[in-house]
């Protein structure tokens, strides 16, 4: 199979390019305005598929041989004001595919639907992102509550991800111009770019979230195509949530101004946008996409985050995984499609299963008990022991044995006083009941007659997909993970009377929940903190009261 790739040597193109390179039987030939910078790619790949440069004008665009597919993946889509390479796949009968993240653009691929079923090919426009995992989550929310009405989508790169110069240059050319289209009450409008924001948090079920970040009105497919598919969608909004947090404001701020007519069009400074991106790369290499949809009686969330660089090759997957499909010889019926109605989870689950992307549903109903709202599929994955105690009705007893250490710090002490931590004593008899309240559950635990409570609860904004405990004014605020049916907390940040403190003073330790041979709820909680050391360490199991 011979496919040509325009664009082949960029960031998105190159990537396929590596992702198909173990592919035999695959020719890939990597085409741009610069033989010398196809040719460097080509050489820097090896493996089963074969690899040849090309020189080639898009805006003159003729081939004196014909590929089995042409991929475009140049870009930016939202500068290209006709469809060459399109027609010319039409005309020749060759199929199509591209990555396209404007909806206009899609939509125009999409309405020569009669040419391409004339022709016998299929053209595919918006193999990317959005709407492919867009349709993906949305497909996943409708498994569990049913047709959706509503749906917000958010995109997060790592902020150390070199989004590419075209990237940034697409954003730059709609931010404050009124042609970015959402789906409102059933209707297609078009807003100003990068003028609305919404916040959300990523996370993925079990795991540590991604910090809350502020997600502003992007360029995308979503409100165009995917209401074909999803007939009972009234809303479609589409945001990308950049890092650091200040530049991305800034942005908004400045896009503001060009909606108002305040401010100059933003175009002409592409290129100091992408090099002030690529001169603040800090944070957590992590990035993430989140899809939150509801309907009148429910509301779920389906959540991705990729770690490291691996973030920036997702946009490559969709098309790699068009191009493994082709070369099974499973291709669609001829006629244009948007890149949703081609690959889904089946497609790209193998794709994801080669990187380190996780992805799962958050179930984000009001009537969960905190942990099982907060760790959505991944409760389900916890051993039973833990789901059993987690999972408190109207409230529940556990009783069981413990042994317990404090710290040695006399400051650790004056803190566990306070606390109303337990005594040092082995084979302690302890209890824990766990009462529902309005806003979440309170946990009072007895060591031998000690008793200290707390009140854990859902966070809120900041700290949202996570679990907030509070003893009296002081509150922790804690991620859950799972780790192979274990249940491991880890502090994320603390505040008393509301007042965020620093970080790096933050308690912490070795705090987690397991099941032991008995099958028995066994718990480990060793807190400690900077200055203070160690404050408590109390371990044991428990089981329901009869």
């Amino acid at each position: 199979m011979k496919v040509l790739i325009i664009g082949g040597y960029g960031t998105f193109g190159f990537g396929m390019a590596e992702r198909l390179a173990d592919q035999s039987g695959l020719e890939l030939i990597l085409a741009g305005r610069s033989l010398t910078k196809a040719q460097t790619a080509c050489a820097r790949l090896s493996g089963a598929a074969t690899f040849t440069p090309l020189q080639l004008n898009r805006n003159a665009f003729t081939l004196d041989f014909k590929p089995d597919l042409i991929i475009d993946a140049s870009g930016p889509f939202q500068a290209y004001g006709n469809q060459t390479v399109v027609d010319y796949c039409l005309a020749q009968r060759i199929h199509y595919a591209d990555i396209s993240d404007d909806g206009n653009f899609v939509a125009a691929v999409m309405a020569q639907n009669d040419a391409a079923k004339l022709a016998g090919i299929t053209l595919i426009s918006g193999l990317s992102t959005c709407p492919v995992l867009s349709a993906i989550g949305l497909r996943e929310i409708e498994r569990i509550i049913g047709p959706a009405t509503d749906v917000t989508i958010g995109i997060a790169p790592s902020p150390k991800a070199d989004l590419g110069r075209n990237v940034v240059a697409a954003v730059v050319n709609y931010a404050g111009q009124t042609r970015v289209s959402v789906l409102r009450n059933g209707h297609i409008v078009n807003v100003a770019g990068l003028t609305e924001t919404r916040d959300e948090t990523i996370c993925v079920p079990g795991d540590v979230p991604l910090p809350r970040l502020p997600f502003a009105v992007a360029d995308a497919p979503d409100a165009l195509v995917l209401q074909r598919d999803f007939s009972g969608l009234n809303n479609i909004w589409t945001g990308a949530g950049t890092r650091p947090v200040w530049l991305h404001r800034l942005l908004v701020l400045l896009s503001k101004g060009v909606a108002k007519g305040i401010g100059p069009k933003l175009t002409p400074f592409a290129d100091l946008f992408h090099r002030a991106r690529g001169m603040f790369r800090i944070g957590i290499h992590r990035g993430g996409m989140v899809v939150h949809a509801s309907n009148t009686n429910d509301a779920a969330s389906w959540h991705l985050v990729a770690e490291g660089d691996h973030g920036p090759r997702i946009p490559a997957l969709p098309v790699v995984a068009l191009v493994r499909d082709m070369m099974r010889g499973n291709t669609s019926k001829p006629g244009a499609y948007s890149g949703h109605q081609v690959i889904g989870l089946a497609e790209l689950g193998p794709e994801f299963a080669k990187l380190n992307i996780a992805y799962g549903l958050h179930f984000d109903s009001q009537n969960l008990a905190v942990y099982e709202q907060l760790m959505g599929e991944a409760y389900t994955r916890l051993h039973p022991s833990l789901i059993d105690l987690h999972r408190t009705g109207r409230g529940r007893k556990f009783t069981g044995r413990c042994h317990v250490t404090r710290g040695k710090n006399p400051l650790s002490h004056i803190v566990a006083a306070v606390v109303g931590f337990p005594k040092s004593g082995k084979d302690v008899p302890v209890s824990v009941t766990v009462t529902p309240t309005q806003t979440g559950e309170n946990w009072t635990r007895n060591f031998g007659g000690k008793v200290f409570s707390s009140h854990h609860s859902c966070g809120e904004k900041r700290w949202a997909r996570h679990v907030t405990e509070r003893f009296g004014p002081m509150a922790i605020h804690m991620a859950i993970i799972e780790e192979s049916g274990n249940l491991r907390i880890k502090t994320q940040g603390w505040s008393i009377f509301g007042l965020t403190l620093p970080s790096f003073l933050k308690p912490g330790g070795d705090v987690f929940e397991t099941q032991d041979d008995q099958g028995r709820f066994v718990f480990h909680v060793d807190l400690k903190a900077p200055i203070f050391g160690r404050l408590c360490k109390y371990e044991g199991w428990l089981e329901p009261e009869a």
